[in-house]
């Protein structure tokens, strides 16, 4: 690091997605001040947390606060903070780099709202580029910071034209400051508001940071005394009420205060799906305010964010952002924070883990989002679906990873897909609409619907009027191997053993086919040998000649597949070949057996087997043999 300053270059796709936001593509460019403050407040918050324990960083400086300066005549905006504060790599890792885990994925976005007549503001929220906004108001943006415990300061400067210089400078303080030349604003111009002006910041502040926990200031002129005495004054004043909206009763917080809040708290402008405002008093006293996004965060899946975003407060003091203890992996897409009353201030995670008070906590928050979701699911049907389709992959985790009463209350909010129509259904609405014979819930589990639907396993179940679950998320199969009944009614796989579709006459007629044709599959086993594990007929079949099926506890082939592609082991299992006993090639593989070399028995035996592959979707062990054995077939044939 030299004295000099630094020029370095933003990546290509930043300069497009700079060039975008700055040519008005975003119609509320008042949120660029939000995402200043809500920046400052996060450096406030790791200070004190660091504080916590190395109370040294403080320096003499523990009065934390937000201080904004304007000036209208030089045409300025400045938001500093005491806070955290960065080093050089902080420096280049959070401002110099736009939008790390999705800059493709936000310029993508960008531009597909640029088609329509306005581009949605919650882009930003979406994808962590808030600090960005400051160009769509802005000629040039100069940041300014010294880390705690360090002597030098840095400063970072940028016109938003694809590049930035970094330089050593002077500051006396640790904290950041950030300084914005706004644009100049024509004679008649109302795509700018004048983000100089007093009013302007006081009305911004208001809507977006009111609810901030630390005092939001600003220098401002006032005129005092009467007559001769009149004269101006500066003094400095709070623009923000600082009363934690979660310290008020749940009744006195309007929807309107809560969207502004969950904005506040998660940089996402859109109003929450829904939330969750309680009080807990008597021997565990906390409040917690927790809030479902409107949509799919980007990383949602991502392993390394695979923990709860709930931030925790002891007594209204910020301890941490994401508490993993408080809800657990399942619920992380949910949004908010827990207040307790009861938990020391020096709290750490590692103390946390063993702190008696967090498991009744979590229980208690577990129990309250069901609640929730189920009253929606009651109440609400379609809002409630526009949750699960965003988040019930992460819901079903619940059934897998929870206790026996959780999974339960999981499940009872369950929606699936079925062959009933194109709709969701809950298990309680399956089990309602059964006929009188079916005694079990079927699923069949596959890559996507279209696959699903395509298999020969369904058949039988669609000639009886049994609807069949067809589950499609990574997630599923392993939820059913938690969840194996529902309300007293067992959940099978319809792909897996054997499954009872028949009546006492069928059960009969396929058992005497099978005593008459026992020399058939017996020659079918030994011309396939270690491919398949069994052969038998079927129950399931009323078009195909034959399908695969896997037994009662072995794994299946979606469930291999998935596992394959996770480069997990996957043990060799033999599968079970079933043949319909009533299909015409079935008789004719049975003439076929009273002379196997003259009509290519075991030719047609593999044919037949790996049609039964192709019918379930599982690659061919070998194609081009396959395809080999085909032509010779058809050309015999003809």
């Amino acid at each position: 690091m030299t004295s000099q300053p630094e020029k370095m270059e933003f990546q290509a796709e930043a300069r497009q997605l700079l060039d975008l936001m700055i040519h008005s593509l975003y119609q509320h460019k008042e949120i660029f001040l939000r995402e200043l403050i809500s920046n400052a407040s996060d450096a406030l918050d790791k200070i004190h947390f660091q504080s916590l324990t190395d109370p040294q960083l403080l320096a003499g400086d523990d009065r934390l606060h937000i201080r904004i300066d304007a000036d209208p005549e030089e045409r300025t905006l400045a938001v500093s903070d005491n806070g955290i504060g960065m080093d050089r790599e902080e420096l280049i890792a959070n401002i110099g780099t736009i939008a790390r885990s999705g800059t493709r994925e936000f310029l993508t976005a960008l531009r597909k709202s640029g088609e329509k007549s306005a581009a949605p503001p919650e882009l930003i929220g979406q994808f962590g580029v808030g600090f960005y906004s400051c160009f769509m108001v802005a000629d040039e943006v100069v940041l300014e910071t010294r880390r705690a415990g360090q002597a030098q300061g840095l400063r970072w400067r940028s016109r938003g034209d694809g590049g930035y210089t970094i330089e050593e400078c002077d500051r006396e303080a640790r904290g950041t400051t950030v300084t914005l030349r706004l644009k100049d604003r024509g004679p008649v111009d109302e795509e700018f508001a004048d983000y100089s002006a007093e009013w302007q910041i006081r009305a911004v502040v208001k809507r977006y940071s009111d609810f901030v926990s630390y005092p939001i200031e600003m220098e401002v002129e006032r005129e005092e005394g009467e007559g001769d005495a009149k004269k101006r004054v500066r003094r400095v004043e709070t623009l923000n009420s600082l009363k934690p909206l979660w310290s008020r009763s749940p009744a006195e917080v309007s929807d309107e205060e809560h969207a502004d809040f969950y904005r506040h708290l998660t940089h996402d402008w859109e109003k929450p799906a829904a939330r969750i405002h309680l009080k807990a008093e008597g021997t565990l006293e906390y409040v917690a305010l927790l809030y479902v996004p409107a949509h799919r965060p980007l990383a949602l899946f991502d392993p390394h964010e695979a923990k709860s975003k709930i931030a925790l407060y002891v007594k209204r003091v910020f301890i941490m952002g994401d508490c993993e203890e408080v809800l657990p992996p399942w619920l992380r897409f949910m949004r908010g924070l827990v207040d307790s009353s009861d938990l020391p201030l020096n709290i750490s995670r590692e103390t946390l883990q063993h702190n008696r008070q967090m498991a009744p906590i979590r229980k208690h928050l577990v129990s309250r989002t069901l609640e929730t979701f189920k009253k929606m699911l009651e109440d609400e049907r379609e809002k409630f679906q526009g949750i699960w389709r965003d988040f019930g992959a992460l819901l079903k985790e619940g059934i897998y990873y929870e206790g026996e009463e959780d999974k339960f209350k999981v499940a009872e909010i369950a929606l699936f897909q079925s062959t009933r129509g194109p709709g969701l259904v809950s298990l309680d609405e399956y089990i309602e609409q059964m006929p009188a014979k079916q005694k079990e819930i079927y699923f069949l589990a596959g890559p996507d619907r279209q696959t699903i639907e395509a298999s020969p396993h369904l058949e039988a179940f669609r000639k009886k009027g049994f609807e069949v679950l067809l589950l499609t998320d990574p997630v599923d199969e392993f939820a059913m191997q938690r969840l194996t009944e529902f309300d007293g009614k067992p959940i099978r796989s319809i792909e897996r053993g054997e499954v009872e579709v028949e009546d006492v006459e069928e059960k009969e007629a396929r058992a005497q086919k099978e005593k008459e044709l026992k020399p058939l599959l017996e020659a079918v086993k030994a011309a396939l040998g270690e491919r398949v594990g069994e052969v038998r007929f079927s129950n399931r079949l009323t078009d195909s000649a034959a399908v695969l099926v896997s037994g009662e506890h072995d794994l299946t082939p979606h469930m291999k597949r998935m596992l394959k592609g996770a480069l997990q082991e996957v043990p060799d299992q033999a599968r079970i070949l079933e043949l319909n006993p009533g299909h015409p090639l079935v008789a004719k593989l049975d003439l076929m057996r009273a002379r196997p070399q003259e009509s290519r028995f075991a030719d047609f035996c593999e044919i037949l087997y790996c049609q039964a592959l192709l019918a379930e979707g599982t690659p061919l062990p070998d194609a081009a043999r396959f395809n080999k054995l085909l032509s010779e077939l058809l050309v015999a044939a003809g």
